[in-house]
């Protein structure tokens, strides 16, 4: 009898551990993995705020446009804009950007293939219309902020150089000459940038000299 209570007992315990056990086992099946420390950032709000920096800033001008109006015209917070980005400047920079990877420029892309630097210029110039006011205080901007004016370097004015020097390349086959012609070109168009001076089809015009005349 002693000896069939204590089996009994030991038949318990067993039934008790392997309910516990397949109770862990699906409570674990049925939890997700355990979040990383602090809030994770959203795609969809980081998508939202760039679109919001980049109308924002074509409707109202960039020194009318604050951190708190691009987050407010996202439905976000300025804590999650600065999550993502530093600084106003990085979030404008970034929003334009997005932008232009996300245009196709035929007549760019047209006047590359062909070579045709006058008609590149005047696509180029079209193409950025809506940046180049914003782009004369990010160039102000960056020569207090390293971070930005390495920013604007990698994202605008290298990929705007290297589709130049691709079409001066049927053009000018020697690299250091053409780099120099790029270097020229980019300058002029900054400077008109910084001076509020017009980039029209009569400037492009006397730019695709400057490449004429070289190949010449």
């Amino acid at each position: 009898m002693i000896r069939s209570n204590f089996e009994n007992s030991e038949l318990s315990s067993i039934s008790r551990i392997a309910v516990l056990t397949a109770r862990t086992t699906f409570r674990g099946m049925n939890e997700s993995p355990p979040r990383p420390p602090g809030r994770p950032r959203s795609e969809a709000s980081r998508a939202a705020l760039l679109d919001a920096a980049y109308w924002q800033v074509v409707e109202r001008g960039y020194p009318s446009v604050t951190a708190a109006a691009i987050a407010a015209a996202a439905g976000t917070g300025k804590q999650t804009l600065y999550r993502w980005w530093p600084s106003k400047g990085r979030l404008v920079l970034a929003a334009f950007a997005a932008k232009a990877r996300e245009r196709i420029d035929r007549p760019g892309e047209a006047a590359m293939r062909a070579g045709d630097v006058e008609r590149f210029l005047v696509a180029n110039f079209a193409a950025a219309a809506s940046l180049f006011p914003a782009l004369r205080f990010l160039l102000a901007e960056a020569q207090s902020e390293p971070d930005l004016l390495e920013a604007l370097r990698q994202e605008i004015l290298e990929p705007r150089a290297a589709a130049l020097d691709a079409v001066l390349a049927r053009q000018i086959p020697e690299s250091r000459a053409r780099r120099a012609l790029v270097e020229a070109i980019e300058g002029a168009i900054c400077r008109r940038l910084l001076l509020g001076e017009p980039l029209d089809a009569e400037f492009a015009a006397g730019l695709a000299g400057l490449a004429n005349g070289r190949r010449g």
